[in-house]
């Protein structure tokens, strides 16, 4: 079973959404798409929902699976409930004051398979339409059979694939950032070093990449400390996005509650 992503420990104020608990709640990827609703930005709702949507994916997938649906049904489950969620507005029907998307989206979920869709999702399907894209490399089976069948729920599968989730789209964020400013290289030899990957490659030792970085010993570690400390950065802005009200002690007990579904 491949190792999972550590949980990084909280920071103090290394958001900057946090400065302030009493401000005004700033625009997040849920609160965006709720703004629809009431007339705001559709395509900027339509662009957050699309992020959200790829975030949650396998998450829901991997649920599916778990309650009995083959590969191709639970796919064709995923496919058809993001589909529904985007063409018929189920975000309308959204409680912001529950605060969690990934409950909502559970919530949502479990109604939707109760309903008969399989027909018309087979159809959707079969007709080519994919609304949600996803990189070609992601396997959702592969990843469905790498987790822990002992596990004790589907629900308990869901909560660690959508903590799962986050920490690979925030280590992704990271790692447009350091491309953008041509430190790519750098980072894919020092990003084994900030937690386990998903494939079990531990990387190489302070050594071995600050001497193929041309660093120091004392350099290589100085680079892994901070990129830890943006990624915790990331992490709480990602988790903000999933919050309709993300204040600080929000954020705090959404991490809290996320690393608890890793343990």
């Amino acid at each position: 079973m491949p190792q999972r992503l550590q949980m990084p420990a909280p920071v103090e104020n290394c958001c900057p959404m946090a400065s302030d608990s009493h401000a005004a709640f700033p625009p997040t990827r849920w609160s965006i798409v709720l703004a629809t609703r009431e007339g705001g930005d559709s395509r900027a709702g339509e662009k957050a929902l699309g992020e959200l949507c790829r975030i949650y994916w396998q998450p829901i997938y991997s649920f599916a699976r778990r309650r009995g649906a083959s590969p191709a049904d639970a796919e064709d489950l995923a496919q058809g409930f993001f589909i529904r969620l985007i063409e018929d507005d189920l975000f309308a029907k959204a409680d912001a004051s529950a605060g969690r998307l990934r409950s909502f989206l559970l919530g949502a979920f479990q109604r939707f398979q109760r309903e008969e869709w399989r027909k018309s999702m087979a159809a959707k399907r079969g007709a080519g339409q994919s609304l949600i894209s996803f990189d070609a490399d992601d396997d959702p089976e592969a990843a469905f059979q790498a987790e822990d069948p002992s596990a004790e729920s589907p629900e308990r599968l869901f909560e660690r694939q959508c903590a799962r989730a986050l920490l690979a789209a925030a280590m992704k964020r990271l790692a447009s950032e350091q491309a953008a400013i041509g430190k790519d290289r750098a980072f894919a030899l020092l990003r084994p070093l900030l937690s386990p990957s998903e494939d079990g490659d531990e990387g190489g030792t302070h050594e071995e990449i600050a001497a193929a970085l041309g660093l120091t010993v004392e350099a290589s570690r100085a680079a892994v400390y901070r990129l830890r400390k943006r990624f915790r950065e990331i992490l709480r802005e990602t988790v903000a996005d999933t919050l309709s009200h993300p204040t600080p002690e929000a954020i705090d007990e959404e991490l809290m509650a996320l690393r608890a579904a890793l343990s």
